[in-house]
């Protein structure tokens, strides 16, 4: 899935991989194990053939394309990268309890991937403010434990448990510590929600968005909810949301669009791009 991401942000872009060499560096945020070394990026680029771009794994869940969005950014300012590739994959299904309430139907599985360049100096475009935090006092609120591994003549056997998640928990510790995310965001890039033309945010499930939003001054209709028929797509939501609000044409030059990331740990960001 991730390969397939990548390749179409590229294409759509005007890259061909053959081009890409250290100037590029790939920041990818897996859930799902494929292997346990080498690291998810370098996995993914082998398999891509971009032989010289450099490569970091980010270990996340959902709010973590803020992150990567950010190592970007200072990248850029510091002249130490030309371009960046930020994709996300995702498989829960084989960690969900069909028989729990709580997370039965609303994961899914899918990958996304965006390419993010420098803009120019003095120009409007780009990214205008940004920000986010972890508040690792809630980590147990959603976890898959490990529960335990055994040595076997052809390798090691390892088990994890069904993902337990505090819902109703979550979602209180999301408005509160979103709250103040999006404000310093709007600060930073001294505006307004009226001032952004969209709000693009990751998913955890519909009913959460149409209550949360709006007690954050946020009017829904502002805001894609893709999450209705894709469910939950953890690290790669808000790069899914990303491309389908393209492909809507809901992104344009010139559109200001709010970016809104949140999930376990709990950590939660934002960022203001003008595209």
């Amino acid at each position: 899935m991730a390969q397939g991401a990548v390749r179409n942000a590229l294409d759509q872009a005007g890259i061909s991989i053959g081009e890409l060499g250290a100037e590029t560096v790939l920041l990818h945020i897996q859930n799902g194990i494929t292997h346990l070394t080498p690291p998810a990026s370098i996995v993914l680029a082998g398999s891509l053939g971009l032989k010289r771009v450099r490569c970091l794994s980010i270990d996340g869940v959902c709010a973590e394309p803020i992150n990567a969005l950010e190592i970007a950014a200072l990248m850029f300012n510091a002249g130490l990268c030309s371009r960046a590739i930020i994709s996300a994959s995702v498989d829960f299904t084989a960690l969900i309890d069909p028989a729990d309430n709580q997370t039965s139907g609303l994961f899914g599985c899918g990958a996304g991937a965006l390419i993010a360049e420098p803009a120019k100096a003095n120009s409007p475009y780009g990214l205008h403010g940004l920000t986010w935090e972890t508040h690792s006092e809630h980590w147990k609120l959603g976890v898959s434990p490990m529960l335990s591994s055994r040595a076997e003549k052809n390798g090691v056997s390892v088990t994890f448990g069904h993902y337990q998640m505090k819902g109703q928990e979550l979602a209180r510790v999301a408005l509160r510590v979103l709250n103040g995310v999006l404000g310093r965001t709007l600060d930073e890039a001294t505006c307004s929600i009226n001032d952004c033309d969209l709000v693009v945010s990751h998913q955890p499930n519909v009913k959460m968005l149409d209550i949360g939003l709006p007690r954050l001054g946020i009017p829904l209709d502002k805001v894609p909810r893709p999450g209705a028929w894709m469910g939950n797509l953890g690290p790669a939501s808000l790069l899914v949301g990303l491309s389908t609000a393209k492909e809507s044409g809901l992104i344009a030059d010139g559109k200001k669009v709010l970016l809104l990331s949140f999930g376990l740990g709990f950590s939660a960001g934002a960022a203001v791009i003008q595209f």
